[in-house]
């Protein structure tokens, strides 16, 4: 008993060193516990993987050749890190031939799959950025190189798409993702996803630029900006989205006003006018190449589908994105309000934190942004990577990229 008496005076007496003592030892206490998990993770993870590195391929083949884009400045340049420790072992168990490929600058990625060959499949290794630049390099092709999976290992700071496929979260949960992923890819399941095409208007006799492909979505206005500024807020932490909002919520230099007119086309199920014939394409080996069943010729043609809407809007907010909530395929138009009071704004982002924003869309095929013309330089934000504000045209592409996915998805091949 009084060596519990004399523990307690000491206690009390240091107090603040005591205090440190016990948080120092809850955060030893959980690193050690998610390094256990994490362990037992990857060692199932790496059973399963070696199950299909141990299945006999015909002499006459070689292993299955996959080529792996890897961003290595992603997440604060953790991602090299991470693949190299959580998803490559498994991809060099499973039998898999990989080469890697590192991105050495921005717009890297799309020069790197414009023009690769040799490959089965492309592995994406980063984050939204690096995903949205490899799609466009495969979409701008003209060799059908749309009809090789392309796998996604979430390893940057945003992962929208990579999310939708694998459910994450951080620690342990993130590696559980990225060990999904993996063996996505091993597996071989793939799913269609949609796209968007997006080309600049060309001004008269100016000579048109090539268009750029997105997964995600187009923001522009106020909300976006002040995301855009989170990281300087990094000394709050995990409140630094938050931090973002209070500290720029009355501020000039964020754009308030987003204004101009849009040009769309109704959502069409498919007909003459916007369907094309997806080619089959037959491929030696079996271990990544499901049959492609090529799509019917439609030749009835919906007479709302090229009709023309116009409306002129202006806003503080402004997002385009892809929207498969219906049963027809779309582009999803959200306005938000023209004013919000500080308090409004900020309110209204920490909600948007908390959950999703179920705002009400002008649903389109197709649609055409132009800006107002001003004279300060304007920024938007296609698949979380900046770009100068351009009138452009806005294509919704249905199923035409064929994306690795867990296998319990409803996949499509």
């Amino acid at each position: 008993m009084e060596k519990i008496v004399k523990f307690g005076k000491t206690i009390r007496n240091n107090w603040k060193k005591s205090v440190v003592g016990l948080i120092a030892l809850y955060y030893g206490g959980s690193t050690v516990k998610d390094r256990y998990q994490i362990n037992v993770l990857m060692r199932a993870a790496c059973k399963e993987a070696a199950q299909y590195g141990d299945q006999e391929i015909p002499m006459e083949r070689n292993p299955t050749l996959v080529t792996v884009i890897l961003n290595p400045v992603a997440n604060k340049r953790k991602a090299k890190q991470d693949y190299e420790k959580y998803c490559e072992p498994l991809l060099h168990l499973a039998g898999l031939q990989v080469e890697v490929i590192q991105t050495a600058s921005e717009g890297n990625a799309k020069e790197i799959v414009e023009t690769l060959k040799g490959t089965e499949a492309i592995i994406i290794a980063g984050g939204d950025g690096t995903l949205s630049e490899s799609v466009t390099g495969l979409l701008r092709r003209n060799d059908n190189a749309n009809q090789f999976p392309l796998g996604i290992l979430p390893l940057g700071r945003t992962n929208s798409i990579g999310n939708t496929l694998f459910s994450g979260g951080k620690g342990v949960e993130h590696v559980k993702q990225l060990i999904e992923a993996s063996m996505a890819i091993i597996k071989g399941k793939t799913v269609w996803k949609d796209a968007m095409k997006i080309e600049p208007i060309a001004e008269q006799n100016g000579v048109p630029s090539r268009p750029i492909y997105a997964m995600s979505s187009i923001e522009w206005g106020a909300f976006r900006d002040t995301l855009a500024r989170r990281d300087k807020y990094w000394i709050y932490g995990s409140l630094r989205e938050y931090a973002a909002y209070i500290f720029n919520g009355y501020k000039n230099s964020i754009t308030w006003d987003c204004s101009g007119a849009i040009k769309y086309t109704l959502p069409c199920i498919g007909c003459g006018n916007c369907v094309q014939r997806r080619p089959e394409i037959k491929r030696k080996w079996a271990f990544f190449m499901p049959s492609t069943q090529a799509l019917e010729e439609t030749t009835a043609i919906n007479p709302d589908c090229a009709s023309s809407h116009e409306l002129c809007f202006k806003t503080c907010d402004l997002k385009i994105a892809i929207d498969n909530a219906g049963e027809i395929p779309a582009l999803g138009i959200v306005l938000g309000k023209n004013k919000y009071s500080y308090t409004e704004f900020v309110s209204e982002g920490w909600r948007r934190l908390k959950q999703d924003v179920n705002a009400r869309a002008i649903h389109a095929r197709t649609v055409e942004l132009h800006p107002k013309e001003t004279e300060k330089e304007v920024t938007i934000e296609i698949d979380k990577e900046d770009f100068e504000l351009k009138p452009v045209k806005i294509t919704l592409l249905p199923k035409v990229v064929k994306l690795f996915c867990n296998p319990q998805i409803n996949s499509t091949n």
